[in-house]
């Protein structure tokens, strides 16, 4: 009679690893589970057709550079994103539960979300839409070094109006982001690629784009949050605009 060589059940190793959840991973913890707490979550997704963008930044990108700016996509979203939320003012807000008050921003502090060894953090571009392109550019370059070599100060990373979070190349097709709390908007920017389409009756290669809008949907509705993200999408496919 065969006997089994494996062991039994009970003299199985089973290791594990016990790490305190603390510091800023545990503010990131606390932070997300509010807002999914309060925030009656709605995503809203747009294609944008980059070619013009991608044309615009080519012309751009050795004058930023002669700066000693990296001039990527971001700040034109960045900078669309601030002209749009100008029409349209309660995506620039947020919801004082306790009173149970909408508290619409006149000012536009841009977060822009940054993975870090620690975990996420959001530094803040303070009066952002007072800023050129280029100075928008050079701030996102300086927050996002200093997010990594965690050598911001407190008050960069609070205080925030709209937040955008992008993963650059590792931005995947598709994603539902969870608001910053609390505010009611943050849209997320997903990888930028050729993608086979059909465009004047043929298909083509062309540059594309995904852009994902969560809102609080108690307090923009869906059409309000639809409009929102069609006017960023026009500015990026005719970026002239976001310059004029």
């Amino acid at each position: 009679m065969l006997r089994s060589s494996r062991p039994a059940p009970g003299d199985r190793q089973e290791p594990e690893e016990r790490t305190r959840v603390r510091g800023l991973r545990r503010a990131i913890h606390e932070a997300m589970a509010r807002s999914t707490r309060t925030a009656a979550h709605f995503t809203y997704v747009e294609e944008v057709d980059c070619e013009n963008l991608v044309a615009a930044r080519a012309r751009l990108k050795p004058i930023a550079a002669s700066s000693g700016v990296r001039l990527t996509y971001l700040p034109f979203i960045a900078k669309a994103t601030l002209l749009a939320l100008r029409y349209f003012p309660k995506m620039n807000a947020s919801m004082d539960d306790e009173a149970g008050e909408l508290v619409i921003k006149k000012y536009y502090h841009l977060g822009v979300a940054a993975a870090t060894p620690p975990g996420l953090v959001v530094p803040v571009i303070r009066f952002a839409d007072q800023l050129t392109l280029l100075d928008l550019a050079a701030a996102i370059q300086d927050l996002g070094e200093r997010a990594r070599t965690n050598s911001l100060r407190p008050e960069e990373l609070r205080g925030s109006t709209f937040t955008v979070s992008s993963l650059g190349k590792l931005g995947g097709v598709l994603a539902t982001p969870i608001i910053n709390h609390p505010e009611v908007a943050i849209m997320g920017v997903h990888k930028l690629e050729q993608r086979a389409v059909v465009h004047q009756g043929e298909i083509v290669a062309r540059h594309r784009m995904n852009l994902s809008l969560s809102f609080d949907h108690r307090v923009i509705d869906g059409a309000q949050g639809s409009r929102f993200l069609q006017t960023l999408k026009g500015m990026l496919e005719e970026p002239t605009a976001i310059l004029l």
